[in-house]
């Protein structure tokens, strides 16, 4: 009865859903949905219910319903996303760094984050506004807003929709926004930035792939990239084109609050950290002598590129 009961809730829930699914809080399938998802809304746009309801949908997973985000791994909205719109060109940035998302290491608070953002062209222009109103106006942002600043309009995202740009054209535009914010170098007080590789023993990933075939594989196969119910593929090529130049803190992190997709959140946190050894394996990182530990400081330091 589970068993049935998982396998439709993931119909429900994975159709549209690419890796960022599984990792990062998105389904993210890209610019090529664009034009199917404009649509012209008055300027009397009300966004208040849908923005809610599409940051719980799709966002919260990572910067969670607080907007605090999570520590190491996905940076906070609450107080950062105004400080954003009070920027010269601010206001362009935050639509387009929703419409084709973000790579590269950024700071909020003096705290550094590398975790790659998926785009989130597959929502409509009516939805990518109204979930911008939301963050701006949400856990106290608009207290923190510059005077007079009007709600971004659907018709704001279908301008920049025309023009398509790469996750790191939108990282250099956010530098532009903030040159006087560092952007790779910065890490919390008494924090070191050495980076390491991702480290754990080969029994450690044979727990990991025990978890894997009783909680994931319906969705990701048993080949961790042929699921039967739609599940994105979690090695090889798709897995390195948006996990290859982050951190281990962020496959974790997102795992952990995001998966099994019906009750996320569910397994104990070591065995999703066994989870995370496992997939790693797979995605040819070496086990070593030591176990993978989901303390984020030390997940963070380590480093996925190859």
């Amino acid at each position: 009865m589970r068993r049935m009961k998982n396998i439709r809730l993931t119909r429900l829930l994975w159709p549209l859903c690419a890796v960022a699914t599984f990792l990062a809080g998105s389904c993210a399938l890209g610019p090529r949905l664009a034009a199917a998802q404009t649509s012209v809304t008055t300027p009397g746009f009300q966004w208040q219910s849908l923005g809610q309801s599409t940051f719980r949908a799709n966002c919260a997973g990572c910067h969670q319903e607080s907007g605090q985000g999570v520590s190491g791994a996905f940076p906070p909205l609450a107080g950062h996303a105004p400080e954003l719109a009070a920027q010269k060109s601010g206001r362009n940035y935050l639509v387009r760094v929703v419409l084709f998302g973000l790579e590269g290491s950024i700071v909020v608070d003096g705290n550094s984050f590398n975790a790659a953002m998926p785009p989130w062209a597959q929502l409509s222009d009516d939805q990518i506004a109204a979930v911008l109103d939301y963050v701006l106006n949400a856990w106290g942002n608009d207290q923190k807003l510059p005077a007079g600043f009007a709600p971004i309009l659907p018709a704001d995202v279908a301008a920049a929709r025309s023009k398509s740009l790469t996750s790191s054209e939108v990282y250099a535009l956010r530098r532009e926004v903030l040159p006087s914010v560092q952007t790779t170098n910065a890490s919390p007080a008494g924090r070191t930035d050495a980076k390491s590789v991702p480290t754990f023993t080969a029994e450690q990933a044979e727990r990991g792939e025990a978890a894997y075939r009783h909680a994931c594989q319906d969705c990701h196969g048993s080949a961790l990239d042929n699921g039967e119910f739609g599940g994105p593929p979690i090695k090889g090529p798709y897995f390195s084109a948006h996990w290859g130049t982050g951190n281990v803190a962020a496959l974790y992190a997102y795992t952990k609050t995001k998966m099994p997709p019906d009750r996320p959140g569910d397994l104990s946190a070591e065995t999703y950290i066994d989870l995370i050894a496992f997939i790693l394996s797979r995605n040819g990182y070496q086990d070593g002598a030591a176990e993978l530990s989901a303390d984020l400081d030390a997940l963070q330091r380590m480093s996925l590129k190859k």
